[in-house]
């Protein structure tokens, strides 16, 4: 039992021994001539996206599968053809049919087409309601 606990115990030592000795040699080593500097990644663009979910029909997890593959407003989902969207949709099984039924793409259009102020749900109770 403790030869195997000397074991571990040696490796693990050699592990950080390691580990550290090559962080030293990383941190000394001079820039290497004729090479740009590394550029960091791009971060992420910015969409600026319509709640899809109050159109009838679309949830939550609808709307994180349309915004996957690029649909964020009204405007762009009122573009789609409900045979390709269903397609492209079909990791959440939607169907054209369901698309056609619920009508997805109408009602993009009439909500893309509204003033910005305008929507057709109440967002919080308004005081009219029961």
């Amino acid at each position: 039992m403790r030869g195997a606990f000397r074991l571990i115990l040696v490796l693990l030592l050699g592990y950080y021994i390691t580990k550290w000795w090559l962080n030293q040699q990383r941190s000394s080593m001079p820039p290497v001539k004729g090479v740009p500097p590394a550029k960091p990644a791009p971060s992420k663009p910015v969409h600026t996206s319509d709640p899809l979910t109050v159109l009838d029909g679309i949830g939550p997890a609808y709307e994180r599968a349309l915004n996957a593959i690029g649909i964020y407003t009204f405007a762009q989902l009122a573009k789609q053809n409900p045979d390709d969207l269903a397609m492209r949709l079909s990791a959440v099984r939607v169907t054209a049919a369901r698309i056609r039924r619920d009508r997805w793409i109408e009602q993009a259009d009439a909500q893309a087409n509204l003033p910005v102020s305008t929507s057709t749900r109440w967002s919080a109770n308004d005081g009219n309601s029961a």
